[in-house]
């Protein structure tokens, strides 16, 4: 397995031979805020920018350009640690970016998306950029990629995990051991009358509802997780991690052969 190509270690010709072979170019992007007491704050562009790279590895034909660090992240504003971009700011940053990637003569873009809030904002980004440039970008969702794996080995039940719940836990307890402290944990299984206000709204990480529903964070969640971090394990993460890559490797061949 081959070291991955970073847009950023790159030279100017190297960069030339990639676009002239067609390379596509996956484009991280993150969040900056608090995952409970018990995940560093960079645990959203994390994932999305190691899955991004381990694509790379895999392919030749994947350049990874440097990651977007920040999104949208103000439900996080009552705890310490987030970063956050108003909507304009971060369409209009990842609009620019696209457009530079581009106006290189690359014509394969994938935004890896590693904070569900953004996905939203991602979505018009890929079809405003087709209806103004004529080129189709692509969207993924890293841990969306992890779904039917997840939900046959996870441990925690209904309502179990959203955010820094078992699944995102058990990714970063794979990926960086260390930086995880699983002691004292909080638990907070999803209720969507008592946390949101409405039956039909967010009931899992893979259950989102009928309804989007604004809430206040801290009144709802004053740890900062949503669902059972206790119960993740490295094997699980490990587990999830390879579905993750295998798959996104499967799609971004497909699109690359488009």
């Amino acid at each position: 397995m081959s070291e991955p190509r970073l847009w950023a270690e790159l030279t100017t010709p190297e960069l030339k031979v990639a676009q002239e072979r067609n390379a596509v170019v996956l484009l991280p992007v993150g969040a900056v805020e608090q995952h409970g007491p018990h995940l560093p704050v960079d645990t959203d562009i994390s994932g999305a920018y190691e899955t991004a790279k381990e694509v790379s590895r895999r392919r030749e034909h994947v350049v990874v350009a440097p990651p977007v660090w920040w999104g949208l992240s103000g439900a996080h504003r009552g705890f310490h640690g987030f970063l956050t971009l108003k909507p304009q700011t971060l369409y209009s940053l990842l609009e620019d970016l696209c457009d530079s990637i581009v106006d290189q003569g690359f014509e394969k873009v994938v935004v890896v998306v590693g904070h569900a809030s953004n996905k939203p904002l991602v979505t018009m980004l890929v079809s405003q950029f087709m209806e103004r440039r004529g080129i189709a970008i692509m969207q993924l969702n890293y841990l969306e990629l992890s779904r039917e794996v997840f939900q046959a080995i996870r441990k925690s039940g209904p309502g179990g995990d959203a955010h820094a719940g078992e699944l995102e836990t058990s990714v970063q307890m794979h990926l960086r051991p260390g930086r995880v402290e699983l002691d004292g944990v909080p638990v907070r299984y999803l209720d969507p009358v008592a946390h949101f206000g409405h039956s039909a709204a967010l009931k899992d990480i893979f259950g989102p509802g009928q309804i989007a529903i604004g809430y206040d964070l801290t009144a709802s969640f004053p740890d900062g997780v949503m669902g059972d971090p206790s119960v993740a394990s490295a094997e699980t993460g490990a587990r999830v991690w390879e579905a993750i890559v295998t798959r996104a490797c499967d799609l971004v061949d497909e699109y690359w052969r488009a």
